[in-house]
């Protein structure tokens, strides 16, 4: 295996390779996964399955420290600069403090237990108990794929531990369908034999990837940074998240068991899975594992300001282009779409979907704007962004108050990204040489909704997945058709995709 050039141009298309093949197998079995769930568990157990979700997510965004964001910002320079010992010293560093403050948080979680389970959950409460072991098995593995693996370049490890992970999960799940054995219980412990498969994959390609690197010899005149200097970007980073978390989706799911009920709350966990979907692979947050290592090298060595705001506003642009066309179909059809996925379970949900994947827009930013941050040095800047994003928490209270429902939690959401993008961006072009490109995501949302008031002028009736599909190609062929008009892309932008692709494909 060649250690050489980890960020070059080869490296990062044979990453992307990997990266992509390893996300749309991911992606396949990840919504398997949802569909099965949903049709095998009652809703009340479903929704309990939310409720733990939810509050492992948080649990591990809380708990890590920006123990995360200290690797992905430092762990290319140690890999460029370092030597091999330096760098295994580094990262098991690393990787023990993670593992170290999820088994404190679960053991703590276990203590706090009788105070912390809602009385409608404590019938689960084994079921609470299986799941915060979970919740150190997952939380090291996806640690050691997403914040050591990936910064690293070796995506080839990370995708074929998250796909047998993924594989493992449903098949178990399968198992449990033809058993009929459909409770909750299983479900979990299904899914915990697979996140330790996926784990013991991760650790044991991580093991193998350092000692290929034992032998590297470091820059005599480089010195890595001390690790208070480390801390004080982690703890910036941090302190944004921990406030982020006030008005996180995760958390609008407790609130949603607390004032509605476990069926709104089974309803909402559904619809914020699909938009997860849509969200993960959208290209900034797709890529995020690839782009962000391969701009922090760039940038530590000759790239700088100038070329980092061209690389995070195309890619910024990249991702708004693929969600346009799927706002344009969900907002015509996303009732329909979701009672079919369904099953029929969730009916008439009006534009809950829809409302919720406008999130979307400023959240697609919202990681490059994060990364900017925190390579300039201006990571105070994102505490900042999250306090005025936390600002849609007492919205959400008020609208739950006065008998919203589910709208409540679906407005605060978008306004807290909103606010929380939105003084990213002005606080980083008066500090920072970083220009955000307002014109060119203008064209963006300007050729979505044309496309969308066509369409529907149409009165399209919607009555089978024939329909669905018919109007999602519509919603593509007219928002590219109007894109190529008013050019989104700049020539040189679109030079750049054409040679990463090596194919002349982007004309817009």
């Amino acid at each position: 295996m060649s250690i050489s050039s980890p960020y070059s141009s080869f490296a990062f298309k044979q990453a992307t390779l990997y990266f992509l093949t390893g996300k749309i197998v991911s992606a396949i079995l990840s919504l398997g996964i949802l569909l099965l769930l949903v049709h095998l568990l009652p809703m009340k157990e479903y929704g309990t399955y939310v409720v733990l979700v939810a509050g492992m997510e948080i649990t591990l965004a809380v708990t890590t420290l920006g123990l995360p964001w200290i690797a992905l910002r430092y762990l290319p320079e140690f890999r460029l600069y370092a030597s091999g010992k330096m760098l295994i010293h580094f990262v098991w560093q690393v990787v023990t403090l993670i593992s170290l403050f999820i088994a404190v948080s679960a053991f703590l979680l276990l203590a706090a237990l009788p105070w912390l389970l809602p009385s409608e959950l404590m019938q689960y409460t084994d079921v609470v108990k299986l799941y915060l072991l979970l919740l150190f098995i997952e939380g090291l593995g996806r640690h050691i794929r997403e914040s050591i693996l990936g910064p690293l370049m070796q995506q080839g490890r990370v995708q074929i531990s998250q796909v047998l992970r993924n594989l493992a999960f449903l098949l178990l799940i399968g198992i449990i369908v033809t058993q009929e054995t459909a409770h909750l219980y299983y479900v979990v412990f299904a899914e915990l034999v697979a996140s330790m498969l996926g784990t013991i994959l991760a650790l044991y390609g991580l093991i193998q990837y350092l000692e290929v690197c034992r032998d590297l010899q470091g820059k005599d005149s480089w010195q890595p940074s001390r690790w208070l200097e480390m801390w004080r970007t982690a703890c910036h980073m941090y302190l944004s998240n921990l406030v982020a978390q006030i008005h996180n989706p995760q958390m609008f799911v407790f609130l949603i068991q607390r004032y509605l009920d476990l069926e709104a709350t089974a309803l909402f966990g559904f619809l914020r899975n699909l938009y997860g979907q849509v969200a993960n692979y959208l290209p900034a947050a797709l890529l995020s594992n690839l782009i962000r290592p391969k701009l922090a090298a760039s940038f530590v060595s000759k790239g700088g300001m100038i070329e980092l705001t061209r690389s995070v506003n195309l890619i910024g642009k990249l991702s708004m282009f693929a969600l346009m066309p799927i706002l344009i179909f969900v907002w015509l059809a996303g009732s329909e779409l979701t009672s079919l996925l369904s099953g029929g379970k969730f009916n008439e949900v009006d534009y809950y979907l829809a409302g919720l994947l406008l999130t979307l827009i400023p959240l697609s930013q919202r990681q490059l704007l994060e990364f900017v941050a925190v390579v300039s040095e201006k990571s105070h800047l994102c505490f900042g962004g999250a306090v005025f994003g936390a600002l849609a928490l007492p919205m959400a209270y008020f609208l739950l108050e006065s008998g919203q429902g589910l709208w409540g939690c679906i407005i605060s959401i978008v306004m807290s990204q909103i606010l929380f993008s939105g003084t990213l961006i002005i606080a980083l072009m008066h500090t920072t040489a970083y220009h955000f490109d307002v014109i060119g995501f203008f064209k963006l949302i300007a050729a979505a909704v044309i496309g969308f008031v066509f369409i529907q002028q149409l009165a399209l009736s919607i009555q089978s997945w024939l329909d669905l599909f018919f109007i999602a190609i519509l919603s593509c062929i007219l928002f590219l058709l109007v894109a190529y008009f008013i050019k989104p892309f700049y020539s040189d932008e679109r030079e750049r995709l054409n040679r990463l692709f090596n194919r002349n494909i982007f004309v817009w």
